[in-house]
């Protein structure tokens, strides 16, 4: 099957091993850590406690609530830092990831170019069986092309939809800590509802 596409199967060949790189690395960064709600549990003794925190939780927590003179704005402002820096990590490696989905169909469509162009090549030769064999190989060149260009990008695309996921989760997870911080750590200053 590789050799019936043409060359243009060493393009999607290499498409595809950067996609699943890039797509797996950036499922690992997100599953790994506890930037999410699985140790909700443990917050609140955290939040008084941040040298008990472990994990990526527990950095942040450490770096947002050190120092003698915490205020709001302290905290509002650290926690946009650890938000910026977290979730634009995650943003540049869904960014690689969504290019190279929408890279492997449009590969796939060059593939579909030259298979068709292979086509038009061998009528242009002349009839006969040889001229027939031409036409049935530059048809089969552009839709295996194209075949293989989607068949790459749609477990690509899902994987990126997960690694999306767990990024929306994470910030949900911050934001949800930095509002128990300062409900909990500065009540006079919280609005009333």
């Amino acid at each position: 099957m590789f050799a019936v596409g043409g060359d243009i199967m060493w393009m999607l060949g290499v498409v595809a091993l950067l996609l699943y790189w890039a797509a797996f690395a950036a499922l690992g960064y997100v599953s790994r850590g506890n930037l999410n709600l699985k140790d909700a549990d443990h917050w609140s003794d955290w939040i008084h406690h941040p040298e008990h925190a472990s994990g990526s939780m527990g950095e942040a927590l450490r770096y947002v609530l050190h120092g003698p003179r915490l205020s709001v704005r302290i905290v509002s402002r650290r926690f946009d830092e650890v938000r910026l820096q977290v979730l634009s990590a995650v943003d540049r490696r869904l960014l690689v990831v969504n290019t190279l989905v929408a890279a492997a169909p449009l590969c796939g469509l060059l593939g579909t170019v030259t298979g068709i162009l292979g086509m038009f090549s061998a009528l242009a030769k002349g009839g006969g069986k040889a001229g027939m064999t031409g036409v049935a190989n530059g048809m089969q060149e552009a839709l295996i092309t194209t075949q293989t260009g989607l068949t790459i990008a749609l477990p690509g695309l899902f994987i990126a939809l997960v690694v999306k996921g767990k990024r929306d989760e994470i910030a949900a997870a911050l934001v949800r800590i930095e509002s128990l911080i300062l409900t909990t750590r500065f009540p006079q200053s919280t609005p009333p509802h």
